[in-house]
């Protein structure tokens, strides 16, 4: 492991005291109980009658550094403090749910602290009653209002948004068959089938790619379909619950102003157009904290989110001097995913897996593809039968190698692959431009409109759409990689030692995820007559320069203009306040008039040699 002596910025005080009041937290490191403290007082901060600082807000801190530890303390805190107010606490894992359930319970007494998911044999009434509810990010789906109560919102992990739903015309006019054969708001359901139809003609009409709903936030019918209509009352005359629980979704996303109809895909006779859809469904959004194992990769785009002050200010990110990033080169194979279904495909991927972990020394590794490639052309090599015979996450022995598989969409919360010394990423994880389009309205609450969309007339997202999809890609290679042995940190904040391999086909998205990895060395390694390309963007490049040249120094912008042959003056906008910047511990100074003020790179501190 590379030796290396760190100034860390710790509170030893409430170490102690933390210790001393939880039987000495020997299993973690002074950072990680500074860690923990820091996330419980800026929850706390929240929380307060005259807030230290505002919500919503993100906690950017790696898995395996203590957030959740912290927003334990911070309930309980709260709780003692403020006996009046309500918490909920929202993690994405039904297993979370309940081991946080459980330590809540232990500190706050079962009376208080109460639980739910959907296999939960509980009580749901009695459960939300309680002051503190732990609950998983579904339930907010389809419990609309169960919680408008609530003073203060904890999210463990990131979340895009709590309701949303793609639908096709056809969805929704099967929903207004159902209304109007059963007389259950038949006008209601009948005009919401009229204002798609007509949004469906107008996009087949014209050229646009997107088409926004339109502004529909008085309009009683709206409301009745997303408030009023009683799914519980009426289940036994439901046939299709989750086509009108995507009603719901549909209409409380109308009166936002986040439903929008885009092209899609082409058949043989017409476009198959699809309504988006989304609801963010927190009902106090000024009281929510984020805990974010990918920082503000997402959060600092869009939106009211802010960085919380103490983690912000008070905390010392950890190192990955010891965590080797590799950029694959790989085959070249044409075409999405969902066409990788001819035998020399499948031949193709299978060759490329096992050349990958014949070549490679680990012993234990997590390999992640996307799903489509996982089912079309790996189950016979994995020894799976079919798709609907998978368990995850797989676990097998390959060429001697303890070998653990997922797929890029699955989210698994476990410590089962702590220990993997390499993490494979393979292919990059495409999503629907819609989706980028949809994420970033929900996290910003702004409106859909046409002059929103018109950026993306030509199919091209572009802007903060753009700015959104590049940080879904990394987001999912970093919670990928998160999973092996880099979700583990020495005394000095040092995360254990870890190679990362990945395939993706884009090198300006492998130099920005790099940057999210301050110290981390990185290289190429070819495949065939296939190497790994170098990036192209002018941003991407100066971050290689900065994290490979930089030195630990302020750097001039000239200095990098010189080395890289354009004006750094140019791109002014997209460093200053950049996510990745200060990942590398940089900010970029913009210049001014005058002699001695001209642009350049600050470091900020960091890593310290011996």
């Amino acid at each position: 492991m590379t030796e290396r002596t760190r100034d860390i910025r710790l509170f030893h005080k409430p170490i102690a005291e933390h210790r001393a009041k939880n039987d000495g937290l020997d299993y973690l490191s002074d950072w990680q109980v500074h860690s923990a403290h820091i996330v419980a007082g800026d929850i706390k901060a929240l929380a307060d009658i005259n807030p230290f600082q505002e919500g919503p807000m993100f906690i950017p801190m790696p898995t395996g550094s203590g957030k959740t530890t912290g927003a334990i303390w911070a309930v309980e805190k709260v709780i003692r403090e403020f006996p009046e107010q309500k918490v909920c606490f929202l993690t994405p894992y039904q297993t979370s749910v309940e081991v946080i359930s459980r330590e809540l319970s232990n500190r706050l007494g079962s009376d208080v602290v109460g639980y739910y998911h959907s296999d939960a044999f509980v009580d749901k009434q009695k459960e939300l009653k309680k002051q503190v509810v732990v609950l998983s990010h579904a339930f907010l789906t389809s419990n609309k209002g169960l919680l408008d109560d609530r003073d203060l919102f904890i999210v463990d992990e990131a979340i895009f948004s709590t309701g949303q739903a793609t639908l096709q015309l056809s969805d929704i006019i099967k929903a207004r068959d159902w209304a109007t054969s059963r007389n259950i708001m038949a006008s209601e359901f009948t005009k919401l089938g009229d204002m798609a139809m007509d949004m469906d003609q107008e996009l087949s009409a014209s050229e646009k790619r997107y088409l926004a709903a339109p502004n529909l936030k008085d309009e009683p019918w709206v409301k009745a379909i997303a408030f009023d209509l009683d799914l519980s009352t009426n289940s036994q005359m439901v046939d299709d619950m989750d086509n009108l629980s995507a009603m719901k979704i549909f209409c409380e996303a109308l009166l936002e102003g986040l439903v929008f109809l885009s092209k899609g895909s082409q058949d043989s006779q017409r476009y198959q157009h699809h309504f988006s859809c989304a609801v963010f469904g927190i009902p106090n959004m000024e009281k929510t904290a984020v805990l974010s194992a990918t920082g503000g990769l997402i959060y600092d785009i869009a939106g009211p989110f802010q960085h919380s002050k103490g983690s912000k200010h008070y905390w010392t990110p950890p190192i990955y001097s010891d965590l080797k990033l590799v950029q694959l080169g790989g085959p070249q194979i044409k075409g999405q995913y969902s066409s990788w279904t001819s035998q020399a495909i499948r031949d193709q991927v299978v060759a490329y897996v096992d050349w990958l972990l014949t070549t490679i020394p680990e012993q234990e590794v997590y390999l992640t593809v996307p799903k489509q490639v996982l089912e079309r052309c790996l189950l016979g090599y994995l020894g799976i039968t079919s798709a609907s015979d998978i368990v995850y996450p797989i676990k097998l022995s390959k060429h001697g190698k303890t070998l653990w598989v997922a797929n890029h969409a699955r989210a698994i919360g476990s410590n089962d692959f702590k220990d993997c010394e390499a993490v494979i990423y393979l292919w990059d994880d495409h999503k629907p431009q819609a989706l980028s389009i949809q994420r970033f309205h929900t996290l910003s609450g702004e409106p859909v409109t046409d002059d929103s969309l018109a950026q993306v007339g030509s199919g091209q997202l572009s802007g903060d759409y753009q700015k959104i999809k590049e940080a879904m890609y990394i987001d999912n290679m970093m919670q990928q990689i998160g999973r092996g042995r880099i979700r583990q940190f020495t005394a000095d904040a040092v995360a254990y030692p870890m190679t990362a391999y990945v395939f993706t086909e884009s090198a300006n998205r492998f130099e920005r995820l790099a940057a999210q990895y301050p110290d981390c060395t990185t290289t190429t390694m070819p495949y065939e007559s296939n190497e790994a390309p170098a990036p192209t963007g002018r941003v991407e490049r100066v971050l290689q320069y900065l994290r490979t040249k930089g030195d630990k120094r302020d750097v001039p912008a000239t200095d990098i203009e010189a080395a890289l042959g354009f004006r750094i003056s140019a791109y002014a906008d997209r460093f200053t306040h950049s996510w990745d910047l200060m990942m590398l511990n940089y900010e970029y100074v913009k210049g001014g008039k005058g002699r001695g003020k001209a642009a350049y790179f600050r470091y900020m501190g960091g890593l310290q040699d011996p």
